[in-house]
């Protein structure tokens, strides 16, 4: 798949998410995210602050001690655990723990990492913003990857990519996709 029907299936996805209306999403969200909490008790997390139509995921943040992306200089993401409220808004408008008050958790200590999306596929595969800094970070870590979507997000495409990481499970208000199919 080229970049150009990448961006293509962004701009649909996106406004697939967008067209749901608000009462919709924090609905689904907050039944993706009491699916969510069997797989988080007691483990070291990364979370994620969502934005515009995203998941919204605020509800797991507030309940655990949850680490958060910061994207470096290098196009690399760190995972901020941060200090008393300690945020900036950084070049994509997205709220990350500013680094001179936040702890830096290695890759290697995380246990889950709850990943945003714009689609997936049958195989997990998802299809983000484009940025890679998802896909670079989960190269390296053995941590239970969990994908946050609305079931309007899944698509029949193929969307494997070379430099793709598939995501061990996806949650939807309707099903958790893993190697065994879970509907609701």
């Amino acid at each position: 798949m080229n970049k150009e029907d990448k961006n293509k299936l962004r701009r649909h996805y996106s406004s697939l998410r967008d067209a749901l209306c608000e009462e919709e999403r924090q609905k689904y969200s907050k039944i993706i995210c009491e699916k969510l909490l069997p797989y988080l008790e007691g483990k070291k997390i990364l979370s994620y602050a969502p934005i515009r139509s995203e998941v919204d995921v605020s509800r797991i943040n507030e309940i655990f001690d949850v680490a958060y992306p910061h994207i470096r200089e290098d196009k690399k993401m760190d995972a901020l655990l941060p200090k008393n409220d300690c945020f900036l808004i950084n070049k994509y408008q997205i709220r990350e723990p500013d680094p001179s008050c936040s702890t830096l958790i290695r890759q290697n200590e995380l246990q889950v990492i709850i990943v945003p999306l714009l689609a997936f596929d049958q195989d997990r595969q998802r299809l983000g913003y484009g940025g890679g800094y998802y896909d670079r970070y989960l190269k390296n870590t053995d941590a239970l990857k969990i994908g946050v979507a609305y079931e309007l997000q899944k698509t029949d495409l193929d969307l494997k990519q070379e430099h793709d990481v598939p995501l061990d499970l996806i949650i939807t208000e309707k099903s958790i996709y893993g190697d065994t199919l879970i509907s609701y």
